[in-house]
């Protein structure tokens, strides 16, 4: 009997050893104290939903216009790189800004972009990445590490997230641009 409370005392040491915090992101204990990185997240601007069955419709005249206030807000900026997914609205979107600062985007999976070594690449860059309502602020959770966006709202394309990594420092600034 005494071995039994023994162990039922230790249970509780067995139980929580080893567990990682829910909020901790995986990737902390790497970002060395130097690092920098600026992300700049947006949706893909207005799409044409004329066709409900097309699977990768175009921007309408609305979109490509929103396209162009978006060249005109990130003119002043510095970018290093420029992702985009494989869907013809987000190369679209950003096809002015891409033009403007001689950058080829780099295509993406939204699924598979973040990780460890995706961390050490953006070190010292800012980057600009073209999503969706789903998926970027899935990113942009995962940039900070914390649950802290939902899904963006379907005729929500003026919102740019602005995520700032200072070593252990996450900071995130919300915006809307042309709206």
């Amino acid at each position: 009997m005494k071995q039994f409370l023994f162990l039922l005392t230790l249970l509780p040491f067995f139980t929580f050893c080893g567990q990682q915090n829910k909020n901790e992101s995986k990737t902390d204990a790497d970002i060395p104290a130097d690092y920098h990185a600026t992300f700049y997240l947006i949706r893909h601007a207005e799409k044409d939903r004329t066709n409900p069955k097309d699977p990768d419709p175009a921007l309408t005249i609305d979109g490509l216009v929103r396209a162009k206030g978006w060249a005109s807000y990130f003119e002043p900026i510095k970018l290093d790189e420029i992702y985009i997914t494989k869907y013809i609205r987000t190369k679209q979107t950003i096809s002015l800004i891409a033009q403007q600062k001689q950058i080829s985007p780099k295509r993406y999976d939204p699924n598979t972009l973040y990780s460890e070594e995706f961390l050490k690449h953006a070190n010292d860059k800012t980057l600009l990445i073209a999503g969706h309502s789903n998926t970027t602020p899935m990113l942009v959770n995962q940039l900070l590490g914390e649950e802290k966006f939902q899904e963006m709202d379907d005729a929500d394309n003026a919102t740019l997230f602005k995520v700032t990594l200072t070593g252990n420092e996450k900071k995130v600034e919300t915006t809307k641009i042309g709206d």
